[in-house]
């Protein structure tokens, strides 16, 4: 159900984006150097559970835009007082398919994102995102009680909770990244979601497109995690 939801949401913005080449309006995630990862002791480990997570992805350039998915190969949440403080996931690149496009052009982009012109599966098959510190979120963002929100809601986190950074290595770059998300804790595991941009040549993703249809910087990120006693 989890991953016909996450289909669904994939081709709705899909189709909102269809007559726009510009990026996602998502938050920028605040990019640093890479953070110590402090050990903060936990009262429950949860296990991700890769059939029921997944991040989804759109990159955009001047005429028009891909989108598609990543699987998640494993991961924890670390719990404690009832509260997410640590955590981190691996995610399967060689996995990453486009979602998008008609059958020929999700092989072709499929196969070229696999290439040394992006994630270069084959030398790097594992990016990881390893969280260093979580605390509660007091910004401003959609709310459900909020008339009009949803186009935005699409591309933001919907009532955030917390503030995530975490070390995020792709291509054996790692860099840290604090972005909006909502988390939900229970007595049985958890769940999270969160949803932010990159610049993708920060991670040594350098690739510029033809002259005449360079591809954009920003990625859009949608990280869905649920993770389970």
């Amino acid at each position: 159900m989890e991953k016909f939801k996450l289909f669904m949401l994939t081709a709705v913005i899909a189709t909102a984006i269809a007559g726009c080449t510009s990026s996602p309006k998502g938050d920028e995630a605040i990019t640093t150097d890479a953070q110590e990862v402090r050990e903060g002791g936990s009262d429950m480990a949860l296990k991700v559970d890769p059939a029921s997570s997944t991040v989804e992805w759109i990159g955009t350039k001047v005429t028009g835009h891909h989108s598609g998915t990543v699987n998640i190969k494993s991961g924890e949440i670390m719990i404690k007082e009832g509260q997410i403080n640590g955590g981190s996931f691996i995610m399967d690149m060689p996995s990453i398919v486009v979602t998008s496009d008609d059958p020929e052009s999700q092989a072709k982009l499929g196969g070229h994102l696999h290439s040394a012109d992006f994630f270069e599966v084959s030398k790097y098959p594992e990016a990881k995102l390893e969280i260093t510190q979580v605390k509660p979120f007091s910004g401003s963002a959609p709310s459900n009680d909020v008339a009009g929100q949803e186009a935005i809601s699409e591309y933001k986190v919907t009532d955030p909770n917390v503030l995530i950074s975490g070390n995020l290595t792709i291509k054996d770059v790692t860099k840290n990244v604090e972005f909006p998300a909502r988390v939900t804790v229970t007595g049985n595991g958890a769940t999270a979601m969160a949803k932010f941009m990159i610049d993708r040549k920060l991670w040594n993703i350098n690739y510029a497109g033809a002259p005449d249809n360079l591809v954009r910087d920003d990625v859009w990120f949608g990280i869905s995690i649920n993770a389970k006693k």
